[in-house]
């Protein structure tokens, strides 16, 4: 009865073992430095702060403060922000350009953040090229309203979109 006992207390490792192992290579290539997997999710590029006001009556305060960054709402109604780097800054900058444009998006996802980190979008109707020339055009503006200001005083940097 030992003997049999322990043959299937081996197995049931064994079996464990290779299930685990199993799970980690049909996973997707799970990318430690980048959180989930690469994931594609198409929806609408929005302004995350108006975004927040309509849904909630945050004090966004965009036209001021963020300038109408760009985030993502997903077709579920999950807003997303982007990740500031060099795939996304122009994108999250190009507010004029880019509010309310159906976009696909391919990135890694940080669902405890709700943040998507760019690897490739496709915007409908826009260019790349036409994104950075936005984007370069945005920072532009902001960095002279910017050198203008006051110390203590809010930014004057007001805009309607």
């Amino acid at each position: 009865m030992f003997k049999s006992v322990k043959s299937i207390e081996k197995i049931a490792v064994i079996t464990l073992i290779l299930v685990v192992t199993a799970s980690f290579a049909y996973a997707g290539g799970w990318d430690k430095a980048k959180g989930l997997d690469k994931s594609t999710l198409k929806g609408e590029l929005v302004c995350v702060g108006c975004s927040l006001k309509k849904l909630d009556g945050a004090n966004a305060q965009c036209n001021l403060y963020a300038q109408h960054a760009i985030g993502f709402k997903a077709a579920d109604g999950t807003l997303w922000s982007l990740v500031d780097n060099a795939k996304g800054h122009d994108i999250t900058r190009a507010h004029k350009l880019l509010g309310h444009k159906k976009a696909e998006i391919s990135g890694w996802m940080f669902p405890l953040a709700h943040f998507i980190e760019i690897d490739s979008i496709k915007v409908d109707g826009v260019s790349a090229d036409q994104i950075a020339k936005a984007g370069w055009e945005e920072d532009q503006l902001l960095a002279k309203r910017l050198a203008e200001r006051k110390v203590g005083e809010a930014p004057a940097l007001e805009h309607k979109h």
